[in-house]
């Protein structure tokens, strides 16, 4: 497969006709933690190191109180790109809130 063929490959990929950028729309305007879930997980099965949809996808596991998923996005992102503030900030955010409240990360599951 030349250039061409691999590069037409990445930007066809779809899952249930839509690509990432669609998938990632939806999330965008979606109000539903679950839905949210689902599209931003659609996001990262389409493109692996789409930090913003990873980090997005831990806001809405957050939402829906799965704390250890959320860390496990907000690691993931960090691992791909360290400097990546906002990852960084909603991590430390949630483990203080975990602190806080005796939450334990498998809870909400």
């Amino acid at each position: 497969m030349g250039l061409k063929g691999f590069l037409e490959q990445i930007f066809t990929k779809k899952i249930d006709g839509k690509n990432s950028q669609e998938w990632f729309n939806l999330g965008a305007m979606e109000r539903d933690p679950a839905k949210k879930v689902e599209y931003f997980g659609n996001v990262v099965k389409l493109k692996p190191n789409f930090v913003g949809a990873l980090n997005l996808l831990g806001n809405a596991h957050v939402e829906l109180g799965e704390y250890e998923k959320a860390l496990e996005c907000y690691d993931e992102v960090l691992s791909i790109r360290p400097s990546y503030r906002e990852a960084r900030n909603n991590k430390e955010n949630l483990e203080k809130k975990m602190k806080e409240t005796g939450a334990e990360a498998g809870e909400g599951e």
